[in-house]
């Protein structure tokens, strides 16, 4: 039995802790949150016990896995105590506000010899796969371009004094916080990466908002393609937008699909006869076929490597460490 601590229970833990309670052969032992109240409230509707405000209760020797779904800032210290204590760990993105603690992340695991995974919701969606298998066959031919934008509206309703709105507990602003999800999943549809980038950024609209409301990046990659990064807590919508020889993608808040192919095709999810909008309903947490903590324990308990190691994690962040200098410097920088 793989028994689970979930560090972290409000926020977005709440659309999906009770996912651990629903794992045969995993068992949720532990619930840890800074708000007494929820962790209370938590561990009353999932049936646990032992519950609380103190992190070392996810430490406990008969603890195999730690789930840290905590602010940005408390990312590099509850992780590496738990590979310490010879946790496996699966961690919220961005993995920590900076490179650095990222890298001391990445060390504690190796030295642990336990695994260290980052949760990317975008990886909940099978329409996602579906698509990455459309690309291998090369019905988009060879791709050329992409647009990766994670952008909302909630940088104008921000309330002082919260963590997102704090540039250096979250490493940064909107850019590190919304489109680090798009540009993650669009590097692992291209299986490339990201060399060097030239970008701006800035507050416009959100006083409440520490870091930039608004970034917008060009870049290029290691194959030789260029794509536009950018950001927005200002304004909507996310888009995921990739550009090749035969044709087109466009997905709009991960739940509108427009394709234009040059021949038809049939798949599971996706239909295109000549160019499709397509709508999905974003699968829930606890009946989608590829959810991520569930693929996450799976691999914990089978001995395999997980979806998304620390190592992709870490070179996420120094494509944003570079979008920031870069807009800072006002120079083309190249990833580290």
């Amino acid at each position: 039995m793989l028994k689970i601590a979930l560090v972290g229970c409000g926020g977005m833990a709440q659309y999906y802790r009770r996912i651990y309670t629903q794992i045969p052969g995993a068992q949720l032992t532990v619930v840890v949150d800074a708000n007494e109240e929820v962790a209370r409230n938590c561990a009353g509707e999932l049936g646990v016990e032992v519950w609380g405000t103190d992190f070392s209760l996810a430490l406990a020797p008969e603890i195999g896995m730690v789930d840290v779904s905590t602010p940005n800032h408390l990312h590099a210290f509850q992780s590496i105590a738990a590979l310490e204590a010879g946790k496996h760990l699966l961690v919220q993105k961005p993995m920590a506000p900076t490179v650095r603690e990222a890298e001391q992340m990445v060390a504690a695991a190796r030295s642990a010899q336990r695994q260290l995974g980052i949760y990317m919701w975008l990886f909940d969606n099978p329409m996602f796969y579906e698509l990455k298998n459309m690309i291998q066959k090369g019905l988009f031919g060879e791709i050329s371009q992409l647009r990766a934008r994670g952008a909302h509206r909630g940088g104008l309703t921000m309330v002082p004094g919260t963590w997102r709105g704090s540039g250096e507990k979250t490493g940064g602003g909107s850019f590190i916080q919304l489109a680090i999800h798009p540009l993650n999943m669009a590097l692992w549809l291209l299986d490339d990466s990201v060399t060097k980038v030239a970008a701006f950024s800035k507050n416009l609209l959100s006083p409440n908002v520490g870091g930039d409301d608004l970034t917008t990046a060009v870049c290029e990659f290691a194959s030789g393609r260029l794509g536009l990064l950018d950001s927005a807590y200002c304004a909507g919508p996310n888009l995921l937008e990739l550009y090749g020889t035969r044709g087109n993608l466009k997905i709009r808040d991960e739940r509108y699909l427009e394709l234009l192919l040059d021949e038809d095709y049939r798949g599971e999810l996706i239909l295109c006869e000549g160019g499709v909008i397509s709508h999905f309903d974003f699968p829930k947490p606890t009946d989608g076929p590829v959810d991520q903590h569930r693929a996450f324990v799976a691999a914990i308990m089978e001995g395999k490597p997980v979806p998304i190691p620390g190592e992709v994690g870490l070179q996420d962040l120094r494509i944003v460490e570079a979008v920031y200098r870069s807009a800072k410097t006002g120079q083309i920088v190249e990833v580290g």
